[in-house]
């Protein structure tokens, strides 16, 4: 579970974070892009204790990666579906560049697992230069996570402005969303 299970969640949820749907509001995007994250979060945790309950072998190895890739596509197609508010475009395609750059590093993960010929830790393909890269791009997508979770949060600011009829209704939106980021090392 550990790095693998942290790294999955925070791929989902920063690629949620950056995810709208066709005249969404920046709060209705941000609920879907967080029922994503939790969808992705529980297949994940799923996935981790059926392979961390078994003795680690090449068969288990392959299934396990197997289900991952099968996760991080549905997450991927779930955030392309969503079209995000014109307020968070670049937010959007800044979270499926760093979802699609974690999708090619686990996918690069996947092919190294299957080609070796014996597995005695649950973790153990961290300890190759792929698992080393994917440990690389987990580091952007905390980044990415963390800074999409301070711009929501800034949206607390608009709470204030919440009586004054003037301003316009997207300029009062208060979002409020929790994507579990990591905090700074």
């Amino acid at each position: 579970m550990g790095r693998r299970h942290l790294w999955m969640s925070l791929c989902l949820a920063v690629m949620a974070v950056s995810c709208g749907g066709d005249g969404l509001t920046e709060a209705d995007y941000a609920a879907q892009v967080e029922s994503l994250v939790a969808e992705m979060e529980a297949d994940f945790d799923a996935a981790d204790s059926e392979w961390e309950a078994q003795t680690p072998g090449i068969e288990g190895a392959r299934r396990y990666w197997d289900r991952r890739l099968e996760i991080r596509a549905e997450f991927l197609e779930g955030v392309r579906d969503l079209a995000p508010p014109d307020q968070i475009e670049s937010m959007h395609e800044q979270a499926l560049d760093v979802f699609e750059r974690i999708t090619a590093a686990d996918e690069a993960l996947a092919a190294k697992v299957a080609t070796l010929t014996t597995i005695t830790d649950h973790r153990q393909w961290l300890d190759t230069p792929e698992g080393e890269a994917s440990l690389a791009v987990l580091q952007e997508v905390y980044e990415f996570c963390r800074a999409s979770q301070e711009d929501f949060d800034a949206t607390e600011e608009r709470a204030a402005l919440q009586d004054d009829s003037w301003i316009p209704p997207d300029m009062k939106q208060v979002i409020k969303v929790a994507f579990g980021c990591p905090a700074n090392p």
